[in-house]
């Protein structure tokens, strides 16, 4: 039988600059995802955003725009998860210094054009993003719904 786990809230930001955008993974792992993490209890999520990208990389984001929610949901272990990804674009602060400030997590620009190609994760921001840069408008992705989990 699988348990549900808390629904998590996390709040992420697309850094753009010019044709390229800013990626994180820990060490020794292929897939990226972008900078953010876990909205805390009592926080809202664009604070959460300012903390956890004060804390990965000493970048202070001010002008946010809302580009759209992605849901991921997934079963390890016989938990079931379900994470709701709360997506921003800001523009990297100008003569921002690029560089991890986690000991486990590297950050690294990427040029725009070649994020198809790489495993950016969860799956599901990748359609956030492609809709809201080619329409400029918000997205919404909802996860589709996994059988046998209760």
């Amino acid at each position: 039988m699988v348990s549900l786990a808390p629904v998590e809230i996390s709040a992420r930001v697309l850094f753009l600059t010019q044709d390229r955008v800013l990626l994180a993974n820990r060490r020794g792992q292929s897939w990226f995802y972008l900078p953010g993490g876990n909205v805390s209890p009592g926080e809202t999520v664009e604070a959460a955003l300012r903390r956890e990208t004060r804390e990965q990389a000493g970048l202070d984001v001010t002008d946010l725009e809302f580009i759209g929610c992605a849901e991921h949901v997934y079963v390890e272990n016989d938990v079931r998860y379900q994470e709701i990804n709360v997506l921003f674009a800001a523009d990297l602060p100008w003569g921002a210094q690029i560089g991890s400030w986690e000991f486990d997590v590297d950050l690294t620009a990427v040029a725009l054009a070649s994020l198809r190609g790489l495993d950016l994760r969860p799956v599901s921001l990748r359609a956030v993003i492609d809709g809201w840069l080619a329409h400029r408008r918000p997205t919404w992705y909802g996860a589709p719904a996994l059988t046998g989990t209760g």
